[in-house]
């Protein structure tokens, strides 16, 4: 019989809700997933390898597609640190137009942080005395319906509503047919469809900001660090 070897495990708080949860790191059958993904280099793709190798390396004990997108990149950032190390290299373009200066940057992945949490949008849309709107994060598969499509406003709208409440009552979303919840948020209010548009920009979100001074036009230039195009490799 084969040894099996002992994988190490470590522990995060998931973002949004505090909660600790163990993971180990990828091994062969996750990096082959990966490589798949970077292969194709379709956003859908990465997204659906991301959830497929947190769900595996967290012991199948959260479902990391509903999870919100922030919470989804953060715990696969800190699967892949614990993967294959916290250093990562990059070339950085100078946004100048008439330069394009290519530099090496060496990040530490750890630098990337959710930001936002402390300046969170109400998630609570009150539309006139009648009813109030409770909104959630996009998950990850709300964002990746359609291949290869944009979801639109509407359609993310309508994901991210959890409950609507009256004085009467609460009615979960989940118990709605599609239909009928498209003509409601059809017959809202502009301002309330604003509103709760806010709200989903308003999202926390994996970045890190570098600062730099481009070596051959000297124009200092911030670069935002996120996404899977960024960390995924």
């Amino acid at each position: 019989m084969l040894p099996k070897i002992d994988t190490p495990t470590s522990e995060h708080k998931i973002a949004s809700t505090g909660k600790t949860i163990e993971y180990r790191p990828f091994l062969v059958k996750e990096d082959k997933i990966l490589m798949l993904a970077m292969q194709d280099g379709n956003y859908q793709e990465m997204v659906k390898a991301c959830i497929q190798i947190v769900n595996n390396c967290t012991f199948n004990k959260i479902d990391a597609g509903n999870l919100p997108i922030f919470d989804l990149q953060d715990l696969f950032l800190q699967i892949r640190m614990l993967s294959v190390g916290e250093i990562q290299n990059f070339n950085l373009i100078c946004g100048e137009d008439d330069c394009g200066e290519s530099i090496n940057y060496e990040l530490n992945l750890g630098d990337l942080v959710v930001e936002g949490l402390d300046r969170l949008p109400d998630d609570e849309i009150e539309v006139g005395d009648e009813f109030v709107i409770k909104m959630k994060w996009p998950s990850a598969l709300d964002l990746i319906k359609g291949d290869d499509k944009q979801v639109s406003d509407l359609e993310l709208v309508s994901d991210c509503i959890q409950s609507i409440v009256t004085d009467e009552e609460e009615t979960l979303v989940e118990n709605v047919d599609k239909e009928e919840l498209e003509d409601f948020i059809n017959d809202l209010p502009i301002d309330a469809f604003e509103r709760m548009r806010k709200f989903i920009h308003g999202m926390p979100v994996l970045q890190h900001t570098v600062e730099y001074s481009c070596p051959k036009c000297e124009t200092e230039q911030l670069v935002g660090i996120n996404g899977y195009e960024h960390f995924f490799g």
